[in-house]
């Protein structure tokens, strides 16, 4: 995992892969909860509204989510779980409605991240592969950046591309993981590590 760029306020990070997810495995779900287990208030959404997998990681109800939200049917506060001593909030993605509709990219997806930076120390969204465009939707709306590369993705040239379309943007690239190498998990704690260091070092959440 690359150094965190001292750069800017990163309070709210999307974590996004070069592949869609296919079991019950979530970095932002991981990310959030040793978050959360620090002290920060913090926030968890599932955005990957055709593929989610947080209500799966914590064995949560998904009838209602964030789907609902953006669609004005339901607030924030009224379908929000709280695990992790009332540290961590989770929004799960709830039902995708039958006709499609790009509830990402909308002012109601951006307005909602605003008021969610009013409430909470640090919020990580579970967003779909890199290659959707709700990925680059979500980036445009948030602090920072996580990318997951796995392995057949590591060559430089690919992993360039993927960080200069995230860059294009205007995000923050603050994270690459490398997954299914074996120093995994104790890169993604040194990355927590240098997180909480940032921001104590910047003030951030204090």
């Amino acid at each position: 995992m690359d150094t965190l760029q001292e750069t800017k306020h990163i309070q709210s990070m999307l974590v996004t892969s070069t592949r869609t997810y296919t079991n019950n495995a979530s970095i932002a779900a991981d990310l959030a909860a040793m978050v959360a287990q620090s002290g920060k208030k913090t926030l968890l959404m599932d955005a990957d509204l055709n593929r989610p997998v947080i209500h799966r990681v914590f064995e949560l109800p998904n009838r209602v989510g964030l789907s609902d939200i953006l669609q004005g049917q339901r607030s924030a506060e009224a379908i929000m779980h709280k695990l992790i001593g009332d540290n961590l909030h989770v929004i799960t993605s709830g039902i995708m409605p039958t006709v499609t509709k790009d509830l990402i990219g909308t002012k109601e997806m951006s307005n909602l991240i605003k008021q969610l930076k009013q409430q909470y120390e640090k919020i990580f969204i579970h967003g779909p592969a890199f290659f959707y465009n709700e990925a680059t939707l979500l980036a445009a709306q948030v602090d920072g950046v996580v990318l997951l590369i796995n392995p057949n993705y590591a060559k430089s040239e690919a992993t360039q591309a993927i960080v200069e379309r995230f860059q294009k943007t205007g995000a923050t690239i603050v994270g690459i993981v490398m997954r299914d190498q074996p120093r995994y998990q104790s890169n993604q704690s040194a990355f927590i590590n240098r997180l909480l260091n940032y921001d104590k070092h910047n003030r951030i959440g204090s």
